[in-house]
Parts: C-alpha cells; sequence; structure tokens
C-alpha cells in the first residue's frame, strides 16, 4: 500500500513542480510583454503560487514537505527519497534556492516593467 501512496505522492509533487517551473516562466514573460497582475489572472497566480511555496518550505526548515512524506512512506530517513519524477536528485539539492532567486526576479521584473509602463504613460500624458 506504501508503495502505492508514494507513487501517487511523486505524481502530485510533479504536478506542483510542474505548475511551479510554469509559473515561473510566466513571471518572465508577463513582464517582457508588461502585462499587469490586476489585468491577468494568470499572472496574478504566478505571483501567488510560488510566494506559497516559498512559505511553505521555509516554514519547513528549507526542505520539502512531500521529501518528508516521502522518506515516511518508504521508512529510509536518511538520505533523499524519489519523490519525483523528472528531475534528478543533484538539482533538487538547489532547487530551494534557485527557486528562490527565479521567484524574486521574476516579481522584481514584472513590477519594473509595471513601473516603467507608468512612467512612459504619464510622459505622453503630459506632453498631449
Amino acid at each position: 500500500m506504501s508503495g502505492f501512496l508514494l507513487h501517487i505522492l511523486i505524481a502530485v509533487h510533479t504536478l506542483i513542480a510542474a505548475i511551479s517551473t510554469g509559473a515561473l516562466f510566466y513571471l518572465l514573460y508577463a513582464a517582457l510583454k508588461g502585462h499587469s497582475p490586476a489585468k491577468d489572472p494568470i499572472l496574478l497566480f504566478a505571483l501567488v503560487w510560488p510566494l506559497a511555496n516559498l512559505v511553505i518550505l521555509a516554514a519547513n526548515g528549507w526542505t520539502c514537505p512531500m521529501q518528508n512524506w516521502a522518506q515516511d512512506l518508504t521508512g529510509q530517513h536518511a538520505g533523499w527519497v524519489r519523490d519525483i519524477y523528472w528531475i534528478p536528485e543533484r538539482w533538487l539539492r538547489i532547487v530551494p534556492w534557485t527557486y528562490s532567486l527565479g521567484y524574486l526576479a521574476g516579481v522584481l521584473l514584472v513590477f519594473a516593467r509595471l513601473a516603467w509602463s507608468r512612467a512612459r504613460a504619464g510622459d505622453v500624458r503630459q506632453r498631449d
């Protein structure tokens, strides 16, 4: 039974990782296109989802709770237990830091682009 539950956990965690990766890429896309979170619900989701993940990671000592559950299901509490299908273990060790920095960069780019767009709009209005 625990093997079945482990595969469900891995599938769910793989889906979460795919959504998280998509959210980070969408932040960069939205920043380049000048989207506003007020007008783009996908961008709003892309801003909130990674933040929620980071809060969960930080609250759990920068360890993914899914890893803890995978260890509990396998009884292996030393080392790493595969809890996601498509990312090698050596990459997973740097995910919290690269994810955090990627999210921060995406958020800064989105809001810098918004500020720049508003400043340009203000300049155009002043000329008229």
